[in-house]
């Protein structure tokens, strides 16, 4: 196990999926739970970013979901993440060198993190 670089465990041990595409393409990082729960939701799974502004300035985090959301107008190919597929979106952020996508607490919800962060820099 390897810590990120905010000291948060990112697991990346045998029980780990590192699916690698093109040289434009991230590096996925996927465990078993991950794998299941999209392969159960249809397997496919989208993630995008959303920008949140406030009175301290922009913030923009990803989402994650086995379905599209209402507002998906991307046309991406999709990336094989080594069981499932992944239609990522970056918007005018591109791609994160590495995505590393955990299943929630209650394992209802796929949380995704740009280079090991929640948020994107």
């Amino acid at each position: 196990m390897e810590l990120a670089r905010d000291r948060r465990p990112v697991q990346v041990a045998s029980d780990a999926s590192v699916a690698t595409q093109t040289p434009a393409s991230p590096t996925i990082v996927a465990d078993d739970r991950v794998r299941d729960f999209v392969a159960r939701s249809g397997g496919r799974l989208y993630v995008w970013t959303v920008d949140h502004r406030c009175c301290t300035g922009a913030l923009t985090l990803l989402e994650a979901a086995v379905v599209p959301p209402a507002t998906w107008r991307s046309r991406v190919d999709p990336i094989d993440a080594g069981g499932f597929e992944l239609y990522f979106d970056g918007g005018v952020h591109g791609r994160p060198r590495r995505l590393v996508l955990e299943l929630g607490r209650r394992g209802r919800k796929v949380r995704a993190f740009w280079n090991d962060c929640a948020f994107v820099f």
